[in-house]
């Protein structure tokens, strides 16, 4: 079964899809067997980072059952590890207007992918079908930059992330899931209360869900006094949203990075002795060591079951 990670963010041009190009890269040149997926209803390109500029298929083919099986719009990459790139549609309104049967079915048909590790670009902002994709996974990654808008429009994505992540925890309850569903919120704490309020013990049940969930940070584009508070955010989300926020990485400035975007290249397989190149190969290690630990305790949590029931 595939590790499913997500990289969101919470405005374009945090250079999400860069990031996103090289640890597919790096993961897939380290050994393992990668596919990564657009779902950028706002701009797929990814694709275009590796060079690819007229995809033969694309996500909007199965979308529209122009193919049989999403497998059908899986491109190859040999000269970049064999890395698999599901390209985005360019139909970006109807993606956007994607009914829940069609989602459903391209999360199941995700789901299905023969891979090690399948890597998401749920794409910018807070809709709902971002944060949908973005909860979808095992592993979250989030990408901003030290600019205060972006920092201010990631802490309301993490929020919002939150949010949804809570409610996930009620869809069992009915009283509770009937409560939540008819009301629009603002912050977790007024979902914390209402869901107290229907049920009492409806709030540790959301806490014990938010306690598994700690989506990684990697900050992009750090320069000269533009460097992040990291430990002023990770008491923001502990104190405000209950959740810790691991760092897996800062990128810094380099304008390598714009080079290796005009040449249609990874900057880590441009110039991998970049600054730039550096941290993101750096950060792919994190990350895999952070696969390689999901693997350990699913495989854990595996023999635990089984031996239950044996019992």
């Amino acid at each position: 079964m595939a590790i499913t990670i997500s990289v969101g963010s919470g405005k374009g041009g945090t250079g999400k899809s860069m990031v996103l190009s090289n640890l597919a890269l790096q993961l897939a040149r380290s050994g393992r067997k990668v596919c990564l997926v657009d779902l950028d209803l706002g701009g797929p390109d990814a694709h275009i980072l590796y060079g690819l500029f007229k995809p033969k298929r694309t996500l909007t083919d199965f979308l529209n059952r122009r193919v049989d099986s999403i497998t059908d719009t899986i491109h190859t990459f040999p000269a970049f590890g064999g890395l698999q790139i599901i390209p985005g549609t360019g139909d970006t309104l109807q993606t956007a207007n994607m009914t829940y049967q069609q989602k459903q079915r391209l999360l199941r048909s995700l789901s299905r992918i023969d891979t090690d590790v399948l890597l998401v670009d749920v794409g910018a902002g807070t809709s709902y079908h971002t944060l949908d994709f973005f909860m979808f996974t095992d592993i979250q990654i989030c990408v901003t930059s030290p600019e205060p808008t972006a920092i201010l429009d990631f802490y309301n994505f993490l929020q919002l992330a939150t949010i949804r992540r809570a409610l996930s925890s009620f869809l069992s309850q009915a009283d509770v899931a009937k409560e939540i569903r008819e009301k629009k919120f603002d912050s977790l704490l007024e979902v914390l209360d209402m869901a107290e309020e229907v049920q009492p013990g409806a709030r540790e049940k959301a806490q014990l869900a938010l306690a598994t969930f700690n989506p990684l940070l990697i900050v992009n584009k750090v320069g000269a006094g533009t460097r992040l508070n990291l430990l002023k955010l990770r008491k923001m989300a502990s104190q405000y949203l209950g959740i810790y926020l691991p760092d897996l990485g800062e990128i810094p400035y380099d304008m390598k990075v714009y080079e290796a975007m005009r040449a249609y290249l990874p900057v880590s397989e441009l110039d991998p002795a970049a600054p730039a190149s550096k941290a993101l190969i750096e950060a792919s290690i994190k990350l895999g060591k952070v696969i390689d630990l999901f693997i350990r305790k699913q495989s854990e949590q595996q023999t635990i079951q089984e031996n239950e029931k044996q019992l």
